[in-house]
């Protein structure tokens, strides 16, 4: 079975992937060649911040274990120091060297001498292979994640959507995390409780501040556009000029103990894409070198048929809008390139 970015634990995924070359390292150079690899390793965490790789990449990172003076010369000449607060974008070609103190610097080129060094760590990257190679001996780096050109070079935001559906596939669908659990005023899932906006967007929050953990991001819900455009959640990702809102609506029904509170349908969904299609307009006009993304959420808790007096519901009723989709006009996500397709996020109850 082919592994995607969402179904794999991303600190699990660097163990294996590394498991090989650790071992021959550690033979080879013992605790320094482990520290160097911990540097490289370290390196690729934030360089997914500010630049991508595909198909056509090519990428050497090297680090020395022992320098002589022919490197130290040819340093002064042919390397610069890498600055994490420019975006490079979509890599061509590039050659890292990772000084001992985890520095990083950019090459021309590899020096020759480098590529036959006895003491030398390797990765490069090239047509879609990624090899260590350990005193001159290769170690191809095995392909965990088919659908990614790098195993390490994964870079977040080009996610972000992948992220929201893995979390409608697995978490949202049949209510899985604890905050999921908390919105349902019944255990067979048939009301919402009454007002359960903020527990939806927690449990979105906290899946995604997991997923997007290695990026230098700020997260927060119910944060301001401008003055008179609140949003749900907004992720702005600090080197880069890149922001992502979120907008959460929920469908369905809520109620107390003693009545029903409301009874939301696709008019709900389609009244938060005009929201976030007017947050977006705003944020256009207020920053206009801003990249910005919209992502509408739609949360369905819909029952056919539900009355207050029932506690259960058989199948055909409570999986009745499981595959109806929301028409949305205008399709706002047809019409603005800043306007992702909205996913709707369809909650399962228990049904008898």
């Amino acid at each position: 079975m082919t592994l995607s970015l969402q179904q794999i634990n991303l600190e699990v995924l660097q163990d294996v992937i590394t498991r090989e070359p650790l071992s021959v390292i550690n033979d080879r150079f013992g605790t320094p060649g482990v520290a160097a690899l911990k540097n490289i390793l370290r390196f690729f965490r934030r360089f997914t911040n500010i630049a991508r790789v595909n198909e056509d990449s090519t990428v050497t990172v090297f680090t020395m274990l022992d320098d002589d003076l022919s490197i130290s010369t040819a340093r002064l000449a042919a390397a610069k120091k890498l600055q994490f607060g420019v975006t490079m974008g979509e890599i061509k070609s590039l050659v890292i060297e990772i000084r001992a103190d985890g520095t990083p610097f950019v090459w021309d080129h590899i020096p020759a001498e480098i590529s036959s060094a006895e003491k030398v760590i390797v990765y490069r990257l090239l047509q879609g292979v990624e090899t260590f190679q350990v005193a001159a001996l290769p170690i191809i780096v095995p392909r965990v994640i088919e659908n990614c050109v790098s195993q390490f070079l994964l870079h977040y935001f080009q996610t972000l959507k992948e992220a929201l559906c893995a979390y409608r596939d697995r978490m949202a669908r049949t209510s899985t995390s604890y905050p999921l659990r908390e919105v349902w005023f019944d255990e067979n899932r048939l009301w919402f409780k009454s007002g359960p906006e903020f527990i939806l967007r927690r449990s979105l929050c906290e899946f995604l501040r997991a997923f997007l953990r290695y990026d230098d991001l700020w997260l927060r819900p119910e944060q301001n556009v401008d003055e008179s455009h609140p949003v749900d959640i907004k992720i702005m990702w600090k080197i880069d000029n890149r922001e992502a809102i979120i907008e959460v609506k929920w469908i369905g029904k809520s109620r107390t103990k003693d009545k029903q509170t409301a009874n939301h349908g696709e008019g709900r969904a389609r009244k938060g894409a005009k929201q976030l299609a007017e947050y977006l307009e705003a944020l256009r006009q207020e920053s206009s070198g801003v990249d910005a993304r919209g992502y509408l959420v739609v949360f369905d808790g819909r029952r056919k048929d539900l009355k207050l007096t029932d506690e259960t519901i058989t199948r055909a009723k409570g999986m009745y809008f499981a595959n109806r989709e929301i028409r949305y006009v205008p399709a706002y996500h047809d019409e603005r390139d800043d306007f992702e397709n909205p996913i709707r996020m369809f909650l399962e109850p228990r049904c008898v």
